[in-house]
Protein backbone atom coordinates (compact mmCIF):
# COMPACT_ATOMS: atom_id res chain seq x y z
CA UNK A 1 0.00 0.00 0.00
CA UNK A 2 2.84 2.25 0.67
CA UNK A 3 4.24 2.07 -2.67
CA UNK A 4 1.01 2.70 -4.29
CA UNK A 5 0.47 5.89 -2.26
CA UNK A 6 3.98 6.92 -3.43
CA UNK A 7 2.88 6.26 -7.41
CA UNK A 8 -0.10 8.28 -7.01
CA UNK A 9 2.07 10.75 -5.54
CA UNK A 10 4.24 10.95 -7.92
CA UNK A 11 1.48 10.54 -10.91
CA UNK A 12 -0.45 13.70 -9.17
CA UNK A 13 2.95 15.61 -9.44
CA UNK A 14 3.60 14.93 -12.83
CA UNK A 15 0.08 16.15 -13.91
CA UNK A 16 0.38 19.13 -11.82
CA UNK A 17 3.28 19.80 -13.65
CA UNK A 18 2.33 19.37 -17.44
CA UNK A 19 -1.23 20.96 -16.59
CA UNK A 20 -1.97 25.17 -15.90
CA UNK A 21 -3.65 25.81 -12.56
CA UNK A 22 -7.12 26.09 -12.37
CA UNK A 23 -7.30 29.93 -12.53
CA UNK A 24 -5.55 29.98 -15.72
CA UNK A 25 -7.39 27.57 -17.44
CA UNK A 26 -10.91 28.94 -16.36
CA UNK A 27 -9.63 32.40 -17.45
CA UNK A 28 -8.77 31.21 -20.94
CA UNK A 29 -11.73 29.15 -21.80
CA UNK A 30 -13.77 32.12 -20.48
CA UNK A 31 -11.81 34.47 -22.99
CA UNK A 32 -12.53 31.96 -25.72
CA UNK A 33 -16.02 32.13 -25.41
CA UNK A 34 -16.50 35.48 -24.89
CA UNK A 35 -14.59 36.34 -27.87
CA UNK A 36 -16.53 34.39 -29.58
CA UNK A 37 -20.02 35.46 -28.18
CA UNK A 38 -18.85 38.71 -28.68
CA UNK A 39 -17.78 38.30 -32.74
CA UNK A 40 -20.86 35.95 -33.49
CA UNK A 41 -22.93 39.23 -32.18
CA UNK A 42 -21.42 41.81 -33.91
CA UNK A 43 -22.53 39.99 -36.91
CA UNK A 44 -25.81 39.91 -36.06
CA UNK A 45 -26.48 43.38 -34.50
CA UNK A 46 -27.29 45.46 -37.60
CA UNK A 47 -30.06 42.26 -38.55
CA UNK A 48 -32.30 43.70 -35.77
CA UNK A 49 -34.36 46.88 -36.17
CA UNK A 50 -33.56 50.16 -35.29
CA UNK A 51 -34.33 51.40 -32.24
CA UNK A 52 -34.94 49.11 -28.83
CA UNK A 53 -34.16 46.26 -30.29
CA UNK A 54 -30.77 46.94 -31.97
CA UNK A 55 -29.82 48.96 -28.84
CA UNK A 56 -30.56 45.96 -26.77
CA UNK A 57 -28.09 43.62 -28.18
CA UNK A 58 -25.44 46.26 -29.24
CA UNK A 59 -26.18 46.60 -25.29
CA UNK A 60 -25.26 43.03 -24.94
CA UNK A 61 -22.31 43.29 -26.87
CA UNK A 62 -20.87 46.42 -24.63
CA UNK A 63 -22.03 44.79 -21.65
CA UNK A 64 -19.63 41.86 -22.16
CA UNK A 65 -17.10 43.67 -24.09
CA UNK A 66 -16.49 45.22 -20.32
CA UNK A 67 -16.13 41.76 -18.77
CA UNK A 68 -13.78 40.75 -21.40
CA UNK A 69 -11.78 43.70 -20.27
CA UNK A 70 -11.96 42.93 -16.56
CA UNK A 71 -11.02 39.17 -17.63
CA UNK A 72 -8.00 40.24 -19.78
CA UNK A 73 -6.82 42.51 -16.92
CA UNK A 74 -7.63 39.53 -14.13
CA UNK A 75 -5.55 37.19 -16.86
CA UNK A 76 -2.40 39.44 -16.80
CA UNK A 77 -2.87 39.95 -12.89
CA UNK A 78 -2.77 36.23 -12.60
CA UNK A 79 -0.67 35.69 -14.86
CA UNK A 80 2.42 38.22 -13.79
CA UNK A 81 1.85 36.93 -10.07
CA UNK A 82 0.50 33.46 -9.20
CA UNK A 83 -0.19 31.42 -12.76
CA UNK A 84 1.85 28.33 -12.99
CA UNK A 85 4.85 28.23 -15.39
CA UNK A 86 5.31 25.68 -17.66
CA UNK A 87 8.00 24.86 -20.35
CA UNK A 88 7.50 25.39 -23.89
CA UNK A 89 5.99 22.42 -25.00
CA UNK A 90 8.26 22.88 -28.20
CA UNK A 91 11.50 24.96 -28.79
CA UNK A 92 13.37 25.73 -31.81
CA UNK A 93 10.79 27.75 -34.59
CA UNK A 94 7.48 25.93 -33.24
CA UNK A 95 8.29 27.02 -29.89
CA UNK A 96 9.24 30.68 -30.81
CA UNK A 97 6.15 30.97 -33.13
CA UNK A 98 3.78 29.43 -30.15
CA UNK A 99 5.26 32.31 -28.07
CA UNK A 100 4.49 35.45 -30.72
CA UNK A 101 1.07 33.94 -31.34
CA UNK A 102 0.42 33.89 -27.52
CA UNK A 103 1.45 37.27 -27.18
CA UNK A 104 -0.27 38.34 -30.01
CA UNK A 105 -3.58 37.37 -29.08
CA UNK A 106 -2.97 39.11 -25.45
CA UNK A 107 -2.04 42.73 -27.72
CA UNK A 108 -5.24 41.79 -30.30
CA UNK A 109 -7.62 41.38 -27.19
CA UNK A 110 -6.16 44.41 -25.28
CA UNK A 111 -6.26 46.71 -28.86
CA UNK A 112 -9.67 45.04 -29.84
CA UNK A 113 -11.15 45.92 -26.46
CA UNK A 114 -9.50 49.52 -26.47
CA UNK A 115 -11.14 50.46 -30.20
CA UNK A 116 -14.58 48.79 -28.85
CA UNK A 117 -14.13 51.46 -25.84
CA UNK A 118 -13.19 53.88 -27.84
CA UNK A 119 -15.85 53.00 -30.56
CA UNK A 120 -18.83 53.78 -27.84
CA UNK A 121 -17.25 56.85 -27.37
CA UNK A 122 -17.52 57.98 -31.36
CA UNK A 123 -20.86 56.36 -31.65
CA UNK A 124 -22.29 57.75 -28.70
CA UNK A 125 -24.25 54.98 -27.45
CA UNK A 126 -27.43 53.91 -24.99
CA UNK A 127 -26.46 51.46 -23.00
CA UNK A 128 -29.95 49.12 -22.61
CA UNK A 129 -32.19 52.48 -22.89
CA UNK A 130 -31.01 53.32 -19.01
CA UNK A 131 -28.23 55.76 -19.62
CA UNK A 132 -26.36 57.16 -22.73
CA UNK A 133 -22.71 58.36 -23.56
CA UNK A 134 -22.42 61.07 -25.12
CA UNK A 135 -20.08 61.30 -28.69
CA UNK A 136 -16.78 61.94 -27.95
CA UNK A 137 -16.15 64.48 -30.66
CA UNK A 138 -19.87 65.03 -32.40
CA UNK A 139 -17.78 67.97 -34.95
CA UNK A 140 -15.77 64.95 -36.48
CA UNK A 141 -18.22 62.82 -38.62
CA UNK A 142 -15.24 60.84 -39.92
CA UNK A 143 -14.48 59.66 -36.49
CA UNK A 144 -17.49 57.13 -36.12
CA UNK A 145 -16.77 54.90 -39.09
CA UNK A 146 -12.66 55.02 -38.62
CA UNK A 147 -12.77 53.56 -35.93
CA UNK A 148 -15.79 51.17 -36.41
CA UNK A 149 -13.73 49.95 -39.40
CA UNK A 150 -10.46 49.53 -37.36
CA UNK A 151 -12.26 47.92 -34.55
CA UNK A 152 -13.94 45.03 -37.08
CA UNK A 153 -11.47 45.27 -38.90
CA UNK A 154 -9.19 44.07 -35.57
CA UNK A 155 -11.68 41.70 -34.03
CA UNK A 156 -11.83 39.68 -37.22
CA UNK A 157 -8.16 39.03 -36.84
CA UNK A 158 -8.27 38.29 -33.40
CA UNK A 159 -11.00 35.94 -33.91
CA UNK A 160 -8.89 34.49 -37.08
CA UNK A 161 -5.78 34.37 -35.04
CA UNK A 162 -7.70 32.28 -32.37
CA UNK A 163 -9.17 29.94 -34.59
CA UNK A 164 -5.20 29.23 -35.73
CA UNK A 165 -4.18 28.80 -31.90
CA UNK A 166 -6.93 25.97 -31.41
CA UNK A 167 -5.88 24.60 -34.85
CA UNK A 168 -2.25 24.24 -33.98
CA UNK A 169 -3.82 23.27 -30.69
CA UNK A 170 -5.51 20.40 -32.04
CA UNK A 171 -2.83 19.54 -34.17
CA UNK A 172 -0.84 19.18 -31.20
CA UNK A 173 -3.26 16.64 -29.78
CA UNK A 174 -4.47 14.52 -32.75
CA UNK A 175 -1.13 14.78 -35.10
CA UNK A 176 1.61 15.23 -32.65
CA UNK A 177 0.00 13.91 -29.77
CA UNK A 178 2.50 15.71 -27.05
CA UNK A 179 -0.40 16.27 -24.59
CA UNK A 180 -0.22 19.97 -25.09
CA UNK A 181 -3.96 20.19 -25.75
CA UNK A 182 -4.63 19.00 -21.96
CA UNK A 183 -2.44 21.17 -20.78
CA UNK A 184 -5.37 23.54 -21.00
CA UNK A 185 -8.27 21.75 -20.62
CA UNK A 186 -10.85 22.05 -18.16
CA UNK A 187 -10.89 19.23 -15.20
CA UNK A 188 -7.06 18.80 -16.48
CA UNK A 189 -5.90 19.27 -12.36
CA UNK A 190 -9.08 18.00 -10.40
CA UNK A 191 -7.40 14.74 -9.36
CA UNK A 192 -4.16 16.86 -8.02
CA UNK A 193 -6.10 18.69 -5.79
CA UNK A 194 -4.23 22.21 -7.57
CA UNK A 195 -6.39 25.38 -7.29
Amino acid sequence: MKNGTALETVAQVLARDVSYDRRTIQLHWMTAALVGLLWAIAQIVDFFPKGAPRIAVRSVHISLGVVLAVILLTRIAWRSRSARRLPRANGGVLGHAARIVHWALYAGLAAVILLGISNVWARGDSIFSLFSIPKLSPGNPELKPTIENLHKTLANALVILAVAHALAALVHHFILRDGVLRRMLPGSNQKTGVP
